[in-house]
């Protein structure tokens, strides 16, 4: 904005005419007004000043125009970035991993774009700054969801114990015979049975498997028997440490026992 063209003292106390940008050589009548048209007086009426003189300064009251300044742009790419990081948070605290992977892409995307927004001139900061914050604040939240949703699933897939639990676990494999019985440290009928079982068992011979009331027998016999209570102990674990003559005699003992408990088997005198 300019000084309007017009009479103005020029300093030295006489009226010369500004054009708008410059000084002019036309000076207004000594002693007289300014005309009253405004035209300017004709160079022969006024006298031109010396060269450097302050004739030719603009008047000291005459209006400066303001310097003249760029016009402040909009916070478009401020306002992007900002827009950009409200979104990423929004999805990075979803609890999914593909929305948390799309909010994360969007929540840089929003980094990069409100930092190149603070750098760039004749915009307002505000924008771009909030955006940044925000996008650092937005990962750091979406993250923290996502970890709890993880420990959470997890926490639900744990299954619950088996309330239906036997009491106690029933094996196929033949309980271990008892090693007392009734009689001063003997085995029981029962128990020196068992252990016959199981050393016929190991020896191939499964035939009587089915059929309890033979093996009960044989213990019978065993216990009535004279084989000594540290033998019948031994096979009543399924164990054979008979050596000798001890060895046969138990042997026999079973032998014997065998054909009364089956009376089915032909014994060597019937042949």
């Amino acid at each position: 904005m300019s000084t309007p063209a017009g009479w103005y003292d020029d300093g030295s106390g006489r009226q010369r005419w500004w054009d708008g940008s410059q000084w002019t050589d036309n000076y207004a009548p000594a002693g007289d007004s300014a005309p009253a048209d405004g035209s300017a007086a004709s160079e022969g009426d006024s006298a031109a000043p010396a060269a450097g003189s302050d004739a030719y300064a603009a008047p000291a009251y005459a209006p400066v125009a303001p310097a003249s300044t760029a016009p402040t742009q909009p916070p478009t790419l401020g306002f992007i970035g900002l827009g950009l990081a409200v979104l990423g948070t929004i999805l990075a605290c979803i609890p999914s991993f593909v929305t948390f992977g799309i909010g994360s892409f969007v929540l840089l995307a929003a980094f990069v774009v409100s930092l190149i927004a603070v750098f760039k001139r004749g915009t307002v900061k505000w924008p771009s700054i909030v955006g940044i914050a925000l996008s650092v604040v937005g990962g750091i939240v979406g993250i923290v969801v996502l970890l709890f949703t993880i420990a959470a699933t997890a926490i639900a897939n744990i299954p619950d114990p088996p309330t239906d639990l036997p009491t106690s676990a029933t094996s196929t494999q033949p309980s271990d015979p008892p090693a007392t019985g009734d009689n001063e440290g003997r085995p029981s009928p029962e128990a020196i049975g068992e252990g016959y079982k199981v050393l016929i068992n190991a020896g191939g011979y499964h035939q009587y498997d089915d059929n309890p009331e033979f093996f009960t027998c044989i213990g019978e016999h065993f216990y009535d028997s004279d084989v000594s209570d540290e033998v019948l102990r031994d096979l009543a674990q399924g164990v054979d440490n008979t050596t000798g003559a001890v060895k046969d005699h138990a042997v026999q003992v079973g032998l014997d026992a065998t054909y009364e408990c089956d009376p089915s088997l032909p014994r060597p005198t019937d042949q």
